[in-house]
Formats: C-alpha cells, sequence, structure tokens
C-alpha cells in the first residue's frame, strides 16, 4: 500500500460535493504530509466508520504538534508504522448548490377551516442549500463514498422535501387562515416562511437552507382530488352522482335506479346535499363511510399519506391506525412529530 506524503484534491469533477482521498481504499498517510484544503472545502479524516478530525481550508503540516486529533491517535495506538497512520479522508465542499423541485404528485394542504376543507397544490421552482455540519452531513445523507454529486443529493431531498412541504404548507394554511385563493396567491410570503419551518429539518441534515423560491399554484382538478379524498363533497356523494349519470346514459337495459338503490326521491335529496355547503370537519373527524376505500385503486391512492389519510382509505378510525403502526403491522415514517405511511405499506398491510 502506497504511502501518501500529500493530502489534496486537485479536481473536482462536474457538480461533485464529495471525493474520497485516496479513492478505492483506506490510505497511509505519512507523518509530517502536507494537507491542502483550498477555499470552500472541509477535509473529515475518518478511521473505522469514526471521525478522528476536521481541517478547515489552509495548508497544514499533520504532525502531533499542529493537529490535535493526530495526538489522540497516537496516544490510542491507531499509527501502525512508525510516523504513519492510516485514514480515509472525505473533502466536502461548502459552496452553495442550486436544486431544482418539481412535484410528482399534488400535495394535499388541509386548511379545515376554510372550505373544501383542503387543496390539492402543485409547485415548481429551485431551492438552495449548502453543507454546514460536514460530519452530519456524511452521515444523514450516506455520502462515504469515493465521489458524491448534487445529482445523488437531489435524488435523496426531492421525496422528502414533498413530505416536509405537505406538512408546513398545512401548518401554515391552518395559522395564517389561508384558503385555496391565498395559497398560489402567497408565494412570496410562503417561501420566506417556509425557509424558517424547513430550516430545522436541514439541520438534521447537516445542511442550511439558504433560498427557496418554489411556486405553488392549485392542481387543475383540486377539488375532484380533495373530494375523492373525503374532504367537502364526500366520496359517497361523488359515487352516487356517477351511478345516477351511468344510470340514465344506460341504454341497453341492463341496469334502473331502482337496482341501483337511488330513486327519485334519493337522487333529489343527493342533489340538495351536493348543492348545499358542506360544513368542513378536520379529516381526522370525518365519519369513516365518507372517506375513499383503499380498493379505489391505486391512482387515487398518494404515494404518501398522513394516518388521518390512511384511515380515509380504509375506513377506520384514525386511531386504530395508530395502534396498526405502534405495534408494527402497518410500516411508517416519523419525521419530526409528523408521521408518514407509503402507499407501498398500506398495499402490503392489506394484504396481510
Amino acid at each position: 500500500m502506497a504511502v501518501f506524503d500529500r493530502v489534496a484534491i486537485d479536481h473536482w469533477g462536474r457538480e461533485e460535493i464529495v471525493q474520497k482521498f485516496p479513492p478505492g481504499g483506506l490510505g497511509d498517510i505519512a507523518l509530517g504530509s502536507q494537507a491542502i484544503v483550498n477555499p470552500y472545502e472541509t477535509a473529515v479524516f475518518v478511521r473505522g466508520g469514526k471521525k478522528m478530525g476536521t481541517l478547515e481550508p489552509g495548508r497544514q503540516t499533520l504532525t502531533t504538534a499542529n493537529i490535535p486529533f493526530l495526538t489522540d491517535m497516537l496516544e490510542a495506538g491507531l499509527f501502525g508504522r512508525k510516523n504513519v497512520f492510516t485514514a480515509d479522508v472525505y473533502f466536502l465542499k461548502t459552496t452553495e448548490m442550486t436544486f431544482k423541485w418539481g412535484t410528482q404528485q399534488p400535495i394535499i394542504v388541509e386548511h379545515p377551516q376554510r372550505n373544501p376543507g383542503a387543496s390539492a397544490i402543485i409547485g415548481n421552482g429551485t431551492y438552495v442549500a449548502k453543507v454546514s455540519d460536514p460530519w452530519r452531513f456524511l452521515q444523514a445523507m450516506d455520502a462515504f463514498r469515493d465521489s458524491v454529486k448534487i445529482g445523488d443529493l437531489k435524488d435523496r431531498l426531492d421525496p422528502l422535501l414533498g413530505v416536509l412541504l405537505q406538512d408546513k404548507l398545512s401548518e401554515l394554511a391552518i395559522a395564517k387562515n389561508l384558503g385555496p385563493a391565498q395559497l398560489q396567491s402567497f408565494s412570496q410570503e410562503l417561501n420566506e416562511l417556509l425557509v424558517g419551518l424547513l430550516q430545522p429539518e436541514f439541520d438534521s441534515l447537516g445542511m442550511v437552507l439558504v433560498d427557496f423560491n418554489i411556486r405553488f399554484n392549485l392542481h387543475p382538478d383540486s377539488l375532484d382530488v380533495v373530494t375523492r379524498m373525503g374532504y367537502g363533497t364526500s366520496f359517497t356523494q361523488v359515487k352516487m352522482a356517477e351511478a345516477a349519470v351511468a344510470a340514465a346514459e344506460n341504454t341497453s337495459g341492463g341496469g334502473n335506479l331502482g337496482e341501483l338503490g337511488l330513486g327519485m326521491m334519493g337522487i333529489g335529496a343527493m342533489q340538495q346535499q351536493m348543492g348545499q355547503p358542506q360544513q368542513q370537519a378536520a379529516p381526522q373527524q370525518a365519519a369513516p363511510q365518507q372517506a375513499a376505500p383503499a380498493s379505489s385503486g391505486n391512482a387515487e391512492m398518494p404515494s404518501v399519506m398522513t394516518p388521518a389519510q390512511v384511515a380515509g382509505y380504509l375506513m377506520v378510525s384514525e386511531e386504530d391506525v395508530l395502534a396498526a403502526i405502534e405495534s408494527g403491522d402497518l410500516k411508517a415514517r416519523k419525521l419530526g412529530n409528523a408521521v408518514r405511511i407509503a402507499r407501498a405499506s398500506v398495499e402490503e398491510f392489506l394484504a396481510g
């Protein structure tokens, strides 16, 4: 194994944010070697999965006289041959990174005090972040690799940001009494507020959120999306209307309103009920029979849901869903105080 007397990264690839020295394995580094950390870089020395120390920008001689963690390594017997120690050195860029982001699926923003109780929001734009805590970043982003690029970070951050935005936008909508119109009208103000709300989550990743510029708009079919999830006009009422239309269009004689359980009195009552304003309750307070059943198809089930949304699909109480999570029968993930369940976990739970 080669012994290195110079520790530095001479070339950064396109969009690289992390490089390991030396690539491919541990490096034997001679005591007295020169460590060169360029501006906007940080070097983290790692051995056996533990941080030994960090070097900030500058040219430094690796000796026990001026690098305290080398003295600790020497006293712990971590030097191999005389005047040689073994370590992985991870160089990280601390410059600002710009990420493009857009919704893969609509974000469901709850606003129970404003009709129809929730909105389906789409958004796209950019946000800017940078590494603030190199060791925490390496751990949180699984960045102990020879090379990590901005695209690798984006693959991990994009789905996380979608979950976080659903939580934070709902918090803002309730706190600021925002309805559908305000959610798409106040993008600049929302962005400024979201920076503060999202920063604690980025702290846990060893990053700082420098700027956030996402333009939010209502999904073109927002009312239909949230209605089918049990907000506003109930899913049952929607299905009744669809059944009535299908029966009216059925010229084959294969069905009639009586077979569908819809007499003329029933249709009139349904139309009257759907035409009147609905008093919107929070999703967790909605009656289970008014929520979309899980069997309605994956097209109607978001890829990530709250316990209340899962309860609606399963037609049970939210407490039943939380109990299933607590027992381990239903897999979920906790982010801060929020609990989120993947669609795949619900399907696995139903399959037994």
